[in-house]
């Protein structure tokens, strides 16, 4: 495809991008410090920390990158290899690349030229337990539309049971690139469609990553700070037709066994 980064192998025999491309300065840089979190609750109010963004503005659905910094902190170290296979805008990218961290970033729609186009069921045979961290912010079923692709998982439904089929063969492949012992998050939200049901994607993907092979370190609630929450018509929507909106996301925090 065109737009590949420039790509070179580390002494571990490992590929990795050239990541020059970064976000643009932002007009404030009035954030709230960064800290370690100590509980299983992480609340923070604004989606980047610091003076750049982290990850491209604007892109829907993107991690707060306060979340990647946490576990980058937590369960790494310097020049370990950090791999997210539903990159997104790159915030995991910008992150590792603050923390001195080296990272590999595949997407199906990949949005820079630091970011591979990769079907995340699929990853890189050379990659077989060379990676010290996972981290994945999948599609939360049809939830978004990211583009034409049609290998991306987000036009899969929860309804039918081929997003979770297609979801356990992520977890495979990320079982086979970590190194025993070491990392992979799993940040994720339950699914509601109005009239048609409420889908637990949550506590189904734990259950799977456990019976694939990993060992649960904790779970964290996170709590949302999606602009639609505090919009008038979708909380009048709520409380007439009595459902809830999605106020935390799961960050589901394993070992590979």
């Amino acid at each position: 495809m065109s737009g590949i980064p420039d790509i070179a192998t580390d002494p571990a025999g490992v590929y990795h991008c050239d990541m020059r491309s970064r976000p643009p300065a932002r007009s404030t840089s009035r954030k709230p410090p960064l800290r370690v979190q100590v509980t299983t609750l992480w609340d923070y109010p604004s989606q980047d920390y610091g003076p750049t963004h982290q990850g491209l503005p604007g892109y829907p659905g993107a991690t707060p990158s306060y979340i990647i910094w946490n576990l980058l902190q937590r369960y790494t170290r310097p020049n370990d290899l950090v791999v997210d296979c539903f990159c997104g805008s790159g915030t995991t990218l910008d992150v590792a690349r603050d923390l001195k961290r080296r990272a590999l970033g595949y997407d199906i729609h990949p949005t820079r030229q630091d970011i591979f186009r990769v079907d995340a069921r699929k990853l890189p045979p050379e990659l077989t337990n060379k990676v010290d961290l996972v981290f994945i912010d999948p599609p939360y079923s049809t939830h978004l539309d990211y583009g034409p692709d049609p290998r991306d998982i987000g036009k899969l439904s929860a309804r039918d049971g081929t997003y979770y089929e297609a979801m356990e063969q992520v977890i495979h492949e990320v079982h086979r690139i970590l190194k025993p012992g070491k990392v992979f998050s799993l940040y994720v939200s339950d699914s509601y469609e109005h009239g048609r049901g409420f889908y637990p994607l949550g506590i189904e993907l734990f259950n799977r990553a456990v019976r694939i092979g990993f060992t649960p370190v904790d779970i964290i609630s996170v709590v949302r700070h999606n602009k639609t929450l505090q919009m008038g018509n979708y909380r009048k929507a709520a409380e007439e037709q009595n459902f809830f909106l999605r106020g935390f996301n799961y960050l589901f925090i394993f070992r590979k066994s």
